[in-house]
């Protein structure tokens, strides 16, 4: 499986996994402990060697979105569609941050 492949299953992991806590908390359930926790393999497999505050709130934010716009209607296919367009958007902050550095 190539490193591409490897970060939009991981995305969509996470994507899934907030998917399940949102629903779990509107029945009312404590959750905060069943959060998957695997943001940080993910930046560093896109390539980010330094991961600032802003960074993980701009992952987060994608992921928020990402869970508020998807319903376990073609649950497989919104997560792929969501899974490139983060790698997507992570791709283009790292490219940012590479010549805004240079």
């Amino acid at each position: 499986m190539k490193t591409k492949q490897i970060i939009l299953h991981l995305i969509g992991e996470q994507i899934r996994n907030q998917l399940l806590i949102l629903t779990f908390e509107k029945l009312g359930f404590d959750c905060n402990n069943y959060t998957l926790n695997i943001s940080e393999v993910i930046l560093t497999l896109v390539g980010f060697d330094a991961k600032s505050d802003c960074l993980y709130e701009q992952y987060f934010q994608l992921l928020e979105d990402a869970a508020k716009e998807t319903s376990y209607i073609n649950l497989d296919q919104m997560l792929s569609k969501w899974s490139n367009l983060i790698y997507s958007k992570l791709i283009e902050i790292k490219a940012n941050e590479f010549f805004s550095s240079g």
